[in-house]
């Protein structure tokens, strides 16, 4: 049993339309403030894990849902053929409202944290409730996404019911749908609070200069590019990016 910290399994929501994660709270401090973490396309809560166990140590709660739909292996429910930005920015919101409820934190002014589509995800969210949101950090946010999925499918009649995302996850109309005219940007123009982005420079599936745009966009962010990173840091990436995140959130 790791004494640094606790960690808290909660479930929220209908039946059938639930939503799962876990909740990280540093031991030794009464109602820590909160991180909200929105996990990539297809993964799960899991991924926060390193982040969690990392900014503890600050002193920080971290709170990691599985979006609905979210992946294979989300233990929340819904299909993954349900799926979508807006269905995964719903579910971010909700946790905001859950997460008023917990004795075991502050809730109040969550700091969000968003890793590729949950970049994106966190974003959105943020720019709907810019006054509920202290500051964001994001990991390589999918702010190419729109244009993406128009890349795959040039004619909205050519998308089919379901397909895979390059083998990851098995996919539905309504996440093409749902972004096909949506401008990514406009939720980066939204929010003015601070922003901490983390961009890899040889990463192939998020664009560093898509990246480079949305972060000249926000009124107050700090872009940090690693040029030899790809997508999903590991390694020294992924440990320069959580001391740096530890030092900035000091700031927030």
């Amino acid at each position: 049993m790791d004494t640094r910290f606790t960690v808290l399994e909660r479930r929220f929501g209908a039946p059938g339309e639930s939503t799962y994660g876990k909740l990280w709270l540093p031991a030794g401090v009464e109602r820590p403030r909160l991180i909200i973490f929105a996990h990539e396309v297809g993964c799960t809560h899991s991924r926060a894990r390193p982040w969690a166990e990392r900014l503890t140590a600050e002193g920080w709660a971290l709170f990691a849902p599985d979006f609905r739909g979210g992946g294979a292996h989300s233990r929340s429910d819904g299909a993954t053929t349900d799926m979508s930005v807006m269905t995964e920015a719903a579910d971010l919101e909700a946790v905001f409202d859950e997460a008023l409820r917990w004795d075991e934190v502050d809730a109040e002014r969550p700091v969000l944290m968003g890793a590729s589509l949950g970049g994106l995800v966190a974003a959105i969210c943020a720019a709907r409730r810019p006054r509920r949101v202290r500051a964001m950090a994001l990991l390589y946010p999918a702010f190419n996404m729109p244009e993406a999925t128009r890349r795959d499918w040039p004619n909205r009649s050519q998308v089919p019911e379901s397909f895979s995302l390059r083998g990851w996850i098995r996919l539905g109309r309504r996440y093409v749908e749902d972004v096909w005219d949506y401008d990514a940007y406009a939720a980066a123009v939204s929010y003015p609070g601070p922003v901490l982005i983390f961009q890899g420079g040889a990463d192939d599936i998020v664009y560093p200069q898509r990246t480079r745009r949305a972060a000249e966009l926000f009124p107050d962010a700090r872009l940090v590019m690693y040029p030899g990173a790809g997508h999903m840091f590991s390694g020294e990436y992924l440990r320069d990016a959580m001391e740096k995140t530890a030092a900035w959130l000091e700031t927030v």
